[in-house]
């Protein structure tokens, strides 16, 4: 986006809409407005140039072409590829622009690697398994974007949600996906993370049933 996108032309003069307070979406989006060393909130551009979003004006937005921008260098930029440097609680994972680039990348066959904060969060002999539960129970629809029109936009581009999800894990966990080699031995966690998964889309499904038939 640094070098691809001309940020006066779409998000120099604000921050988004906030979500609505009090919840865990605006306290992200309050701590994306400040420094993360002082704490001061960042100042707004006061540039006069004319902003285009994706949702007023898609074919002159500039940052909703993400997908043709990556399709595009991997056929031009031979020995292209992508490094993803992950945070030590993975949150990366949780960002819908991020989700759909690690995709999108996959998807284009360029070539993907991975920098993680420490090799010992993945460990098999780590006592705590939360990092892990959280990779294999990825979804889109559950990342977030620090404006949500973004994610409502990203969203409306897949047509298949759950088809979407699988390739994510494939992107993540897959015998060549991002984290391959640091997920040896965690096959039978793996399998009850999805069982759990399971579980939670079943029991929620026949909630909404319950509710239907019982107004």
């Amino acid at each position: 986006c640094a070098f691809c996108v001309n940020q006066h032309s779409c998000i120099c003069g604000g921050f988004g809409s906030p979500p609505p307070s009090g919840t865990p979406e605006h306290e992200r989006w309050e701590k994306g407005c400040r420094d993360t060393v002082t704490g001061e909130a960042f100042s707004i551009c006061t540039c006069q140039e004319e902003k285009w979003m994706s949702q007023d004006a898609p074919d002159e937005c500039e940052i909703n072409k993400f997908d043709d921008v990556m399709d595009v260098l991997q056929q031009e930029m031979p020995g292209l590829c992508q490094l993803a440097a992950l945070d030590s609680k993975f949150d990366i994972f949780s960002r819908v622009w991020c989700m759909a680039e690690f995709v999108q990348a996959y998807l284009s066959g360029i070539p993907q690697k991975v920098c993680i904060y420490s090799n010992q969060l993945l460990a098999v002999d780590n006592d705590d398994l939360s990092l892990y539960v959280k990779l294999a129970t990825l979804t889109v629809t559950e990342c977030n974007a620090s404006r949500p029109e973004d994610k409502v936009s990203i969203l409306a581009k897949i047509p298949d949600v759950q088809e979407f999800d699988a390739q994510l894990q494939a992107v993540i966990m897959g015998k060549r996906g991002l984290l391959s080699r640091h997920l040896e031995g965690f096959d039978v966690i793996y399998g009850a993370a999805c069982s759990v998964r399971r579980v939670k889309v079943a029991k929620d499904q026949l909630a909404k049933r319950s509710t239907m038939d019982w107004p």
